[in-house]
């Protein structure tokens, strides 16, 4: 399942649309499922994010 954390409280969650504990609905930011938001170069699923959430 898809992880997301919410950019505001920085608290980590499945949904995409809005955030559970602090009901912000912009910014839900998708995370790796190994390294969370922390992203790590080596890792291919944290480059494929980094670069869709950049829009690079």
């Amino acid at each position: 399942m898809t992880r997301f954390q919410c950019a505001d409280c920085e608290h980590q969650h499945t949904t995409a649309t809005a955030c559970p504990r602090c009901r912000q609905v912009r910014g839900q930011v998708e995370v790796c499922r190994s390294h969370g938001a922390r992203h790590v170069a080596r890792c291919g699923p944290c480059r494929t994010l980094a670069r869709s959430q950049t829009g690079l």
